[in-house]
C-alpha cells in the first residue's frame, strides 16, 4: 500500500504487486485474508463495512433478475449473496427488495422444475426462507430507539408489506400445483413486524399438527434440578441456530416435528431469546397445539445491547412481545443481559421484570461475578445467570461458581461442546480450515477459544483422554464434556444446541444422564487442563460475559 502525505482526494493506493494478490488469490483465501485483518485490526471495521456498502448499493440494480427470465439456482444464488451482504452491513431494509425478487422468481423455478429435481431447490428456497426470518429481525433492531422502538415510516412499511405480498401470492399460486410452501417462517415473521394477525397453519402440516394435539405426557427427564420450585431436565435445547440459516433451515413443520421428537424424550426445557429470529414465534406453535403445557418449561431473554432509558412501560412492552410471540401468558424464566455496565439502570429493569406477574422467574445473561452480586445485594432475587463453561472454557470456577453456591443460583451454561468440537468426530482430525463452508459460525468462535485455551495438539490430546473415558462409560466424548460440566454443584443444566429440523441428538444426549465421572476420570483430564492456558482466558478476557461486552 502506498500513500500520499499531501491529503487531498487520494491519499492512498494498491500498489501493483498488492493488486495481483488480490487479484489472483482465490476467493476463499481472501476471505482468510480479510477476516485475518478484520481481527488484527478491529479499527478497520467500520472502513470495511462502508466500502461493502458502497459496493453493494452499487450491485443491487444488477441482481435483481427480470420478471420475463427462466433463472438456474446458480443466478438465484448470486442474488441471495448480494441480499445477504446487504444485511450484514446493516441495508436491512434496502435488502427487502431482493428478497421479494427472490421469492417470486423462487415461486416460479419451484412451479415449473420436475419432482426429481426438487432437492437442491427445496434447500435453497428453505434457505431464503430462513434469510427473510433474519432481515425481519434486522428491521426490528433497526427500530430501536433509547425509549424503546419507534414505528416505521411509510417508505419502511411499503417494502416489508411488498416482501409479504409477495409471499401471499407464491403461496395462493403453488396451491395449484401441489407444491410444498417453502415461505412458511417468512409469512409469519413479515405478518407479526405489520402487526397482522398470525397466518393460519398450512394444510399440508395440518396431520402433524393434529397429532402433536393429541400426544401422550412426555416421561420424566433422568436428571433435573429445582428452579423456582419446578423440577427442570438438566439438558436444555438452545434455539440459537434459528437465529440464522448459517447452520441450515428448515420448514416450520419440520422444525414443529422436532420439537415434539424433543418433548417425548424427556427433553422438555427450550432455551430461546428475543433476537434468535423467529425461534419464539415456531416455538409458540408447538406449545400452543401440545396438551401437555405445564410439562414445558419455557426460558426465553430479554436482551439490551441499545443504549435504553429504563421505564416501566418500557419493560413490561418487552414482556408483552415475549408473550405474544410465545403463545402465552406466563414465562417460565426470562433472562436479562444487559449491555452497559457503567450504567447502573439494568437494577431498575431487574426489579420491573421481578414485580411483573406474567414473569415466573427472573434470570441473567452473561452477567459476571460482580455485576451478579450488585443484583442479589439490591434485594432482586434471581434463579439462574447463563454463561459459556466447558473444558476449554473454565472461567466459571474462579469466581462465579462460589458465588452461585452462596445465593442459590444456577448456572444455565452454552458452549459446553465448544460449537461441537468435543466430539469424536474432531478426534485424530486436523486444524480445521474455520472458513471452510462447512464450519459454523459457532465453530469459527470456539476454535479461537481452542487457540486461545491451549492449541489444537493440545486439544486433541484432551479428545484422546476423552475418548478413554467415554469408552469406559460407554458413552461418546460429547457426553464426557457434558457430564464434566454438569457434575459442578452450582451448574443447573447444560444448554445444548439443536439444529431443529436440520440434524437429531436426542439419543446421544440422554447418554449424558445416569452416570458421572469418578476421581480417576478427574485427575486424567486435569492433567491436561493443568497444562492449557485456561486461567489466562479468565485474567485476559475477563468474568464470565466479559467477551460481549
Amino acid at each position: 500500500m502506498g500513500s500520499s502525505q499531501n491529503g487531498g482526494v487520494s491519499t492512498a493506493h494498491v500498489n501493483m504487486m498488492t493488486d495481483t494478490i488480490i487479484a489472483n488469490l482465490p476467493a476463499d483465501g481472501l476471505r482468510v485474508v480479510v477476516r485475518s485483518l478484520l481481527v488484527l485490526f478491529p479499527g478497520i471495521t467500520g472502513a470495511f463495512e462502508q466500502e461493502t456498502k458502497k459496493y453493494i448499493t452499487q450491485k443491487v440494480a444488477s441482481s435483481i433478475i427480470p420478471e420475463d427470465a427462466n433463472p438456474s439456482l446458480v443466478d438465484l444464488g448470486k442474488t441471495q449473496q448480494i441480499a445477504r451482504s446487504m444485511l450484514g452491513c446493516g441495508l436491512s431494509f434496502q435488502s427487502l427488495e431482493l428478497f421479494q425478487n427472490l421469492v417470486i422468481q423462487g415461486a416460479a423455478v419451484l412451479s415449473r422444475t420436475n419432482d426429481s429435481d426438487l432437492s437442491s431447490l427445496e434447500i435453497f428456497l428453505a434457505s431464503v426462507d430462513g434469510d427473510i426470518v433474519q432481515a425481519m429481525t434486522a428491521v426490528q433492531k433497526s427500530l430501536f430507539i433509547d425509549t424503546g422502538a419507534r414505528v416505521m415510516n411509510d417508505g419502511e412499511k411499503s417494502m416489508v408489506k411488498g416482501l409479504h405480498q409477495s409471499i401471499i401470492d407464491c403461496h395462493d399460486a403453488l396451491k395449484i400445483t401441489n407444491r410444498d410452501f417453502p415461505f412458511g417462517r417468512s409469512l409469519v415473521s413479515t405478518a407479526g413486524i405489520l402487526g397482522l394477525p398470525r397466518a393460519a397453519l398450512p394444510d399440508a402440516s395440518q396431520q402433524l399438527y393434529n397429532q402433536i394435539a393429541v400426544a401422550q405426557p412426555p416421561p420424566q427427564a433422568q436428571e433435573t434440578f429445582q428452579l423456582n420450585g419446578r423440577n427442570v431436565p438438566r439438558i436444555f435445547s438452545g434455539l440459537w441456530q434459528m437465529s440464522s440459516p448459517a447452520w441450515g433451515a428448515a420448514s416450520t413443520s419440520k422444525i414443529v416435528g422436532q420439537f415434539s421428537k424433543h418433548v417425548q424424550q424427556g427433553f422438555t426445557a427450550f432455551d430461546m431469546a428475543d433476537h434468535y429470529g423467529d425461534a419464539e414465534i415456531v416455538f409458540g406453535r408447538f406449545s400452543s397445539l401440545y396438551p401437555h403445557k405445564d410439562a414445558i418449561f419455557t426460558a426465553t431473554k430479554y436482551c439490551v445491547f441499545h443504549p435504553m432509558a429504563v421505564s416501566r412501560e418500557a419493560v413490561q412492552a418487552n414482556v408483552s412481545e415475549r408473550c405474544r410471540r410465545l403463545q402465552t401468558e406466563k414465562i417460565d424464566l426470562l433472562q436479562f443481559h444487559w449491555q452497559f455496565y457503567d450504567n447502573p439502570d439494568y437494577l431498575k429493569a431487574l426489579q420491573f421484570l421481578s414485580e411483573d406477574s406474567r414473569v415466573a422467574a427472573v434470570g441473567l445473561c452473561n452477567f459476571d461475578t460482580k455485576h451478579l452480586l450488585n443484583v442479589v445485594e439490591s434485594g432482586i432475587r434471581v434463579h439462574a445467570n447463563q454463561v459459556q463453561f466447558s473444558l476449554v472454557d473454565s472461567r466459571p470456577v474462579f469466581e462465579m461458581g462460589s458465588a452461585c453456591e452462596k445465593h442459590d443460583i444456577k448456572l444455565l451454561t452454552y458452549g459446553t461442546l465448544c460449537g461441537g468440537f468435543l466430539a469424536d468426530k474432531w478426534l485424530g482430525k486436523a486444524e480445521p480450515d474455520v472458513y471452510d463452508g462447512s464450519i459454523t459460525p459457532s465453530q469459527r468462535k470456539y476454535f479461537e477459544m481452542i487457540r486461545s485455551w491451549g492449541g489444537w495438539d493440545l486439544f486433541q490430546e484432551l479428545l484422546v483422554a476423552l475418548r478413554i473415558i467415554a469408552t469406559k462409560h460407554h458413552v461418546d466424548i460429547s457426553n464426557v464434556a457434558t457430564r464434566w460440566v454438569l457434575d459442578f454443584p452450582y451448574v443447573g443444566a447444560v444448554i445444548v444446541g439443536a439444529r431443529m429440523g436440520i440434524s437429531e441428538h436426542t439419543d446421544e444426549n440422554l447418554r449424558s444422564f445416569g452416570w458421572t465421572l469418578d476421581s480417576s476420570d478427574q485427575d486424567m483430564l486435569e492433567a491436561i487442563l493443568k497444562r492449557s492456558r485456561r486461567k489466562d482466558i479468565y485474567e485476559h478476557i475477563g468474568d464470565c460475559g466479559a467477551e460481549y461486552r
